[in-house]
């Protein structure tokens, strides 16, 4: 297997951007498809800024050269060696973006998907090279993330997720292996675990989640807690992805809290959004006070989950 020296990322939302800057950062030559001309000129903001933070004026316009901008598929995935899909949590648009993926892209181009839930074994029987698909999660939303998931499926051969594991490097993240395949990864299983229960804990009038979260922060000494990053990585996604959990095993356990499905569909999203568990660009849980709940954070700022 040879040398990943390009790659394809196709889906600009969140994730996508996040690749796109970590591969500029890196020095890696990188294409970034959408199919909606906004999400593009959205990616473009955002990954100059974050680059900008990072690396300086200076350097991050000589970064962002290495970020080339594509409406169009077939441009975006000539002569790459590695192609990234970052669509929704939906198999079968999966399967229809891969099968196209599989059309457009090199004979000897790798396939990934970013799914946090769904194995790619699902996904590569859509390809005519499902020894070449295989699973990379980049599963956090900070652009200091250095932890990324990587996944092979029964069957894939050694060079391919050695190939996986030397990119991931070169961008200057970890790869951590899960070394047979099951839903939705290692460490991210760990991670949905947490999300589950929070959720039901939340759901089932428990805890509200507010505390929830200080309880994470103060355990833990993050940033955020479980729901602060829910909101961060959209809770759109985070639906999506319990709902595969609940198809996979029918349990109720796993059907994602009825609250969640209400704040989706009345647009609480999160941070791309505007609002969700918090409200943004200023959330509640950045105000002076609110970690002890002392003044001059008030009782009066928390916030309601009814929608």
């Amino acid at each position: 297997m040879g040398v990943i020296k390009s790659v394809a990322i196709v889906g600009a939302g969140m994730m996508g951007r996040r690749i796109a800057f970590q591969c500029a950062r890196s020095g890696m030559p990188c294409r970034l498809h959408d199919v909606q001309p906004e999400a593009l000129e959205t990616a473009r903001t955002q990954i100059r800024c974050w680059l900008e933070e990072k690396v300086g004026v200076g350097a991050a316009a000589e970064a962002m050269e290495r970020v080339d901008l594509c409406s169009d598929l077939a441009s975006c995935l000539d002569r790459v060696d590695l192609v990234i899909e970052n669509v929704p949590e939906d198999l079968e648009l999966k399967r229809k973006v891969f099968v196209e993926l599989d059309r457009l892209a090199p004979a000897h181009a790798l396939l990934a998907t970013n799914s946090s839930s769904l194995p790619a074994s699902r996904i590569a029987t859509a390809t005519s090279r499902p020894d070449r698909v295989f699973n990379v999660n980049f599963n956090n939303t900070t652009e200091d993330e250095l932890l990324v998931e990587l996944m092979a499926a029964e069957g894939l051969p050694p060079s391919v997720l050695e190939a996986g594991e030397e990119f991931l490097k070169a961008i200057a993240t970890v790869p951590i292996v899960t070394r047979r395949e099951i839903m939705g990864f290692s460490m991210n299983r760990v991670w949905r675990a947490i999300k589950r229960e929070t959720l039901h804990l939340v759901g089932d009038g428990y805890s509200r989640f507010e505390d929830l979260d200080r309880a994470w922060i103060l355990s833990f000494g993050t940033r955020l807690g479980p729901f602060g990053m829910m909101d961060e990585i959209g809770l759109d996604v985070i639906r999506d992805v319990e709902r595969q959990y609940f198809n996979d095993s029918g349990e109720e356990r796993d059907r994602p809290p009825a609250f969640l499905e209400r704040m989706v569909a009345a647009s609480r999203l999160g941070v791309k959004s505007g609002r969700g568990f918090y409200s943004y660009p200023n959330p509640e849980y950045e105000i002076e006070g609110w970690l002890e709940k002392k003044a001059p954070w008030s009782p009066d700022r928390a916030v309601d989950l009814e929608v």
